[in-house]
C-alpha cells in the first residue's frame, strides 16, 4: 500500500511525463538565423549561428537572452530546446538568472549539460551529468550521448524544478526558505529572471536549437514539497555540491510502473540507482578489485571501516540490501556517516570512474 501511495503521489506531481508538445502557447527564444535578442557577457566570438543551431566554442562566456518574451523575467514556465554535446564538452543552462560580468552567473540556477569527461585522473573530474540542478540535485549516470541532438527540457512551478531529457525525469528539487546553500553559491534561488547559455572552455563545443518557453501563470503551484528534513536537505546539498557521487545500488525492483516512482522518489534525494546503468557494466558480485561496498539496511555503515577503506585506496560504494524503496532515515545516517568519515569525492565508486 506504501508503494502505490508513493507511485500515485509521483504520477500527480510529474506533470512532464505527459505534457504535449504541441505548439499552443509555445513561443521561440531564437530565429535560427542569428543571434538577435541574444547577449554575451564577455568573449562574444565564443558564439556562432551555424545550421541553424547557436554553438559555442572559445573562450568562458555566458550567452543571456535580453529579448522580448516576458520582458526576460521568467517565474513559471516550461522550457525546450535541442542540444548537441562534442565529447568532453561541459556546458549549461541557466535560468532566473541576470544579466552579469562575473565569469559565473550567480543568480539563478545552472542545468548542467555534461555526457562525458576528457579529464586526466589526476585531476578534477565533474561527475554531475547533464540534466543535474547543478550541485544541489545531481544525476552520476549519462541519461544521453555526444554526438546526437536530444531534448533538453526544464520545468519551474512554484518553488520546484524539474530537468527532462527526452521524456524522462532526470532530476526535482523544491525550494523552502530554510534551505542550505554553499557558501561560493549564495544566489542560487528561484525568483525571477532570464535564460542563459554556457560557454564553459575551448574544448567544449555544444550546439544549441529550437529554443522555446511556454510562460505558465504566476500562481502555478509548487509540483511537490520540499524535504521537510533540513539537516537531510542539507547533506544531500553539501555532498552534491561537492562532486560526491550519490548512488544506491542495493535498490530492487521488477515492476517498470513501480521502478519508474522508484526513480522519481530518488530524483529528490539527488541519488540514482544502480541498475540505471543498463549496458551490463555492474556485476555486483562480482566488483572491481577497488571497490568496498557497503550494505547498511539494517545499520549505518560504520564510520571506522569507512575511514579504513579509504586508507587502504579503496572506492566506497553504497548499498540499501535488496529493499525496493529509497528510506530518507538511511539515507541521512549513510550522509552523516560520510561526512564524519571525511570522505572525498574520489573516495566514491562511479561505474567506469
Amino acid at each position: 500500500m506504501q508503494c502505490l501511495s508513493l507511485l500515485l503521489l509521483f504520477v500527480i506531481v510529474i506533470p512532464g511525463s505527459s505534457f504535449a508538445q504541441a505548439d499552443a502557447g509555445w513561443q521561440s527564444l531564437f530565429d535560427g538565423k542569428s543571434l538577435h535578442g541574444w547577449q554575451a557577457n564577455e568573449n562574444p566570438a565564443t558564439w556562432q549561428i551555424e545550421d541553424g543551431a547557436i554553438v559555442t566554442r572559445g573562450a568562458r562566456s555566458h550567452l543571456f537572452y535580453i529579448g522580448p518574451v516576458a520582458g526576460t523575467k521568467f517565474k513559471n514556465f516550461e522550457f525546450s530546446a535541442e542540444v548537441m554535446t562534442t565529447p568532453g564538452s561541459n556546458s549549461g543552462i541557466y535560468i532566473h538568472t541576470k544579466i552579469s560580468p562575473e565569469p559565473w552567473p550567480p543568480q539563478g540556477y545552472e542545468l548542467q549539460i555534461l555526457n562525458s569527461s576528457n579529464t586526466p585522473p589526476d585531476k578534477y573530474s565533474e561527475r554531475k551529468m547533464t540534466g543535474s540542478i547543478y550541485a544541489v540535485r545531481n544525476t552520476w549516470r549519462p541519461a544521453v550521448v555526444d554526438n546526437r541532438w536530444f531534448e533538453y527540457r526544464i520545468i519551474v512551478s512554484g518553488k520546484t524544478i524539474q530537468t527532462y531529457l527526452n521524456g524522462e525525469l532526470i532530476c526535482q528539487y523544491t525550494e523552502s526558505s530554510q534551505h542550505w546553500r554553499a557558501d561560493d553559491k549564495p544566489g542560487r534561488w528561484l525568483s525571477r529572471g532570464t535564460f542563459a547559455l554556457q560557454g564553459h572552455d575551448p574544448q567544449s563545443v555544444v550546439k544549441f536549437r529550437n529554443l522555446r518557453v511556454r510562460v505558465s501563470p504566476d500562481t502555478e503551484p509548487s509540483l511537490a514539497g520540499p524535504l521537510r528534513d533540513l539537516e537531510l536537505d542539507e547533506l544531500v546539498s553539501f555532498f552534491s555540491d561537492r562532486n560526491h557521487a550519490l548512488i544506491d545500488f542495493g535498490i530492487t525492483e521488477t515492476n517498470p510502473t513501480l521502478r519508474a516512482a522508484q526513480r522519481a522518489s530518488a530524483r529528490r534525494f539527488g541519488y540514482t540507482l544502480g541498475y540505471e546503468w543498463t549496458n551490463g557494466e555492474i556485476d555486483l558480485g562480482n566488483l572491481p578489485a577497488h571497490v568496498v561496498m557497503f550494505t547498511d539496511l539494517t545499520a549505518p555503515p560504520p564510520v571506522a571501516d569507512l575511514q579504513q577503506a579509504k586508507r587502504s585506496g579503496k572506492q566506497i560504494a553504497f548499498s540499501s540490501g535488496g529493499d525496493t524503496w529509497l528510506n530518507p532515515n538511511r539515507i541521512k545516517a549513510r550522509l552523516q556517516a560520510m561526512k564524519a568519515a571525511g570522505l572525498a569525492w574520489t573516495d566514491l565508486w562511479v561505474p567506469k570512474s
